[in-house]
């Protein structure tokens, strides 16, 4: 047997040994510390189904690509392909598990992100990627930028700055630059002091780069900015109409047109016990429950306490979260602890 024949053998069988051992290999584990040269070659798709002889100091090594490719999931966590959207993982790696993903940007750069592959929170489809993270509840949690953090009645929140009166504190989440056509959430907030509710909410405006709401205020885009999703505290669960939600039985209020039925709505207060500077921790707001008296069709939504919008267009825009009301703290707040945002 010629030398250049045992070579052959020992390579085909080396890189036989790897190939069947790679498609055994579940999602994000190689064994490898680097990649092999078989590894570096056959994870490129254009050479599915080739061979290679390679010659490497007088001795030849022959690789031989599978017809159908390596394992994806396999050349991915070998940083050997990338993919540059959660959706895009979840096309090539259909088993892939909710988790953090590193994603390529356009500009080369790569960024963690976590990626629901389920869709549980949202639509049911998976490949969403969530771009806004707060829940005050972990330990250390801080509030991102722009927003007022403090502690109060044993919970610690996020605001818009006491030091405002009227208007809107806000922060953004960042799109990465990546196209998307939908937006999912969920957030969870309290009633403090007398809330208004949607505009007219006393001393608010109707315009939507202003303090329309007594609540949060999802927007992308600017000049003027465009709506995505309102969360509103109204008076109170059963009384004074003019500053209710505008979903609780015998409102007068209506929502803004940009806003329509694109908001979720409660109170935590009743006409017996509404009253400046309290809190009410007891009634979680836009968590679906608890929705008493008057205000029991706000609660009516199939997806409480996530929301699904649908864009009119692919977009790009980062996301700006807005905390507003119509007068100053402790006159009204709407404090949250936990928001989630997620692009598709």
């Amino acid at each position: 047997m010629s030398s250049h024949y045992f070579a052959f053998l020992l390579s085909f069988i080396v890189l036989l040994y790897e190939a069947n051992a790679s498609s055994g290999m579940g999602h994000c584990t190689t064994g490898y510390r680097t990649p092999s040269l078989y590894h570096q070659y056959c994870c490129l798709s254009a050479n599915n189904g080739k061979a290679f002889k390679m010659n490497e100091s007088n001795s030849y090594t022959y690789i031989f690509c599978p017809t159908a490719g390596l394992p994806k999931a396999l050349c991915y966590s070998l940083g050997l392909i990338r993919f540059y959207s959660c959706s895009e993982v979840l096309e090539n790696i259909p088993n892939a598990a909710s988790g953090y993903y590193n994603i390529s940007q356009s500009n080369g750069s790569i960024v963690s992100v976590y990626c629901d592959m389920e869709g549980s929170k949202c639509d049911g489809n998976g490949g969403w990627m969530r771009i806004g993270y707060i829940n005050m509840t972990e330990p250390g949690a801080t509030c991102p930028q722009g927003l007022y953090n403090y502690t109060y009645g044993g919970k610690t929140l996020c605001d818009k700055s006491h030091n405002l009166v009227s208007g809107c504190s806000a922060t953004f989440f960042s799109s990465i630059g990546l196209n998307y056509t939908k937006v999912c959430g969920q957030a969870r907030g309290y009633h403090f002091g007398g809330t208004d509710g949607i505009y007219p909410n006393n001393g608010g405006t109707g315009n939507i780069d202003g303090a329309y709401v007594d609540g949060l205020s999802i927007t992308h885009g600017s000049n003027p900015r465009q709506h995505i999703w309102t969360y509103a505290v109204g008076y109170t669960e059963n009384g004074r109409p003019v500053y209710s939600c505008p979903c609780n039985i015998n409102s007068t209020t209506t929502s803004s047109p940009y806003v329509g039925n694109d908001y979720y709505c409660e109170s935590g207060a009743t006409s017996s016990n509404i009253q400046n500077n309290r809190f009410y921790p007891d009634d979680i707001m836009w968590d679906g429950q608890q929705c008493d008296y008057l205000e029991f069709p706000c609660c009516s939504s199939s997806t409480i306490p996530w929301f699904i919008k649908t864009l009119p267009q692919s977009v790009t825009d980062d996301i700006e979260l807005r905390m507003c009301s119509s007068e100053g703290y402790p006159n009204e707040a709407t404090p949250i602890d936990i928001i989630e945002i997620y692009i598709h």
